[in-house]
């Protein structure tokens, strides 16, 4: 069993423990198109991971990334969210629905968009001090940081 695996055990409990009566757990991250199309090929990898119902739309705006379905009928939603400032407009919407929003690349915008609806972005070097996209290990890390920072 890869190390990747035990974190995202780990999530189960955690995300159940910080909303025991909702449906959904909702975790957004903010970067790049790029960044986020490599997130989402390694969680995908992780098999604790399954595509969202819904096919990643075209244009650079908030989408599903991946959802963790856990017992109960939880789920652990990871939510994209294109650092591209021609949407920034849709972030505040997208975000608000977030328990936790991570940042993998620093925004004036996407700070303003947080302001807005009363958040803070954690940082995800802060959260994951070795973290790369790329690396199933580093983003179960990630995931788990964020879930145990989410707020309900």
């Amino acid at each position: 069993m890869s190390d990747s695996s035990d974190r995202i055990k780990g999530v189960r409990d955690v995300v159940r423990s910080i909303a025991p009566e909702a449906a959904r757990v909702c975790i957004a991250v903010c970067a790049t198109p790029e960044r986020i199309a490599t997130l989402t090929r390694a969680m995908l990898r992780m098999g604790s991971f399954r595509p969202p119902p819904e096919v990643a739309p075209r244009a650079a705006v908030p989408h599903a990334l991946a959802i963790m379905p856990l017992d109960d009928g939880l789920d652990l939603e990871v939510l994209g969210v294109p650092l591209d400032e021609t949407y920034a407009p849709m972030w505040p919407l997208a975000l608000c629905r977030a328990n936790a929003v991570v940042r993998l690349d620093a925004s004036a915008t996407l700070e303003e968009a947080c302001a807005c609806i009363g958040t803070d972005a954690l940082d995800a070097k802060t959260l994951a001090p070795t973290f790369t996209e790329e690396d199933e290990d580093e983003v179960a890390t990630l995931i788990r940081a964020a879930a145990e920072r989410a707020r309900v």
